[in-house]
């Protein structure tokens, strides 16, 4: 309790005086009982920097396969409300490295605040809205459970509560604020640190403060969890479980050439689409041409334009689409055909059976 009653020193005595300090005191609590959340969100963000720039630092690093720019190509597909920028990014790669370097930066400079308990509900705020962004942009990932959507919604969660309860006395901002108690006062630093946020006698304010931010975090919350999983009225679905394709733009030559846009917008980021069969098959059911795993392990790179950071790429026993990943491909018979006029189905087959169509015309 000793701890606690440290958050009075510097106020006179009095009986407006003792309000305040037993105010204090409730305050230094509040925030006493928010460190764990502070401490570790504050290292969920700042072990996001450590990761980069310490541990690993390829990935930050656009020459090398574990570069962050082909997560942030991850989040593209199924990422709520910022779609247009998540693909500017990514078609601009020297524009996206300066964007990864600077949110690396943030990550570090919030989560570090937050651990030191400096500026505290200032580094709450940003945290939060980090952990937003994050939610809006990966919270669809997760092979096995709604792995970064969980994420996400615990940052704002945690985030929120420290924001409210600020860091009490195991803090920079604690310290600071015993040292120059007239400046600890003001609103303004309040508000970006850390003790009282509403007058004495005058809760209410915080009551509906806590109020409003409960409950905004708890629709954010709910509202994510339908949008990338059905979860709250179903049905339950899983973008991330198993790979997709999206075959369009397709045309067909009369002696075969086949030209389609290709566009892997589900399944698991770990894993990739391995296209061992592409076939086109006439009205009839019949297959008119096929492309096998040979022929597309060799296929040309001069024959695919890809548009992000991810690249449809021939692999060793096949095509491989990785997740996000957008090309136009050209497909050439090795012996020449002749198909007639008509309408066709394109099929593009996964090692796995899972098979993906589209339709083109000859004319």
């Amino acid at each position: 309790m000793a701890m606690v009653q440290e958050a009075a020193v510097g106020v006179p005595d009095g009986p407006a005086s003792q309000a305040n300090a037993g105010g204090a005191d409730r305050w230094a609590l509040a925030g006493m009982v928010a460190t764990p959340l502070r401490w570790v969100t504050g290292w969920l963000f700042f072990s996001a920097f450590w990761r980069r720039a310490v541990l690993a630092p390829a990935k930050l690093d656009p020459t090398s396969p574990l570069w962050n720019g082909k997560k942030i190509n991850d989040f593209l597909p199924h990422s709520l409300g910022i779609g247009n920028m998540l693909e500017w990014l990514v078609t601009h790669p020297n524009v996206l490295q300066i964007f990864l370097v600077g949110f690396t930066v943030v990550e570090a400079l919030v989560g570090l605040a937050l651990l030191l308990g400096l500026a505290t509900r200032l580094a709450a705020l940003g945290t939060a809205v980090l952990s937003f962004g994050i939610l809006l942009g990966a919270g669809w990932l997760g092979t096995t459970c709604l792995d970064e959507w969980q994420i996400g919604a615990a940052g704002i969660a945690g985030s929120l509560t420290v924001l409210l309860a600020g860091a009490g006395p195991w803090s920079l901002d604690r310290l600071w604020t015993r040292r120059f108690p007239g400046l600890a006062r003001r609103r303004a630093v309040q508000l970006m640190t850390t003790g009282p946020l509403g007058q004495d006698g005058q809760p209410r304010g915080v009551a509906r403060a806590a109020a409003v931010l409960a409950v905004s975090g708890l629709l954010i919350t709910l509202a994510t969890n339908q949008a990338f999983a059905g979860g709250v009225w179903g049905p339950l679905h899983n973008d991330s479980k198993a790979p997709h394709l999206t075959l369009s733009n397709a045309t067909l030559t009369p002696t075969g050439d086949v030209a389609l846009r290709v566009y892997r917008d589900g399944g698991p980021d770990t894993y990739g689409a391995f296209i061992v069969s592409a076939t086109v098959v006439d009205a009839a059911g019949a297959t008119v041409e096929r492309f096998d795993a040979k022929a597309l392990a060799t296929l040309p790179r001069t024959a695919m334009t890809n548009y992000y950071v991810n690249k449809v790429v021939p692999g060793k026993h096949a095509l491989v689409v990785p997740l996000a990943a957008k090309a136009d491909l050209r497909l050439a018979p090795a012996n020449p055909v002749q198909l007639p006029s008509g309408s066709y189905t394109v099929v593009f087959t996964d090692v796995s059976g899972l098979s993906w169509t589209t339709t083109a015309k000859v004319p």
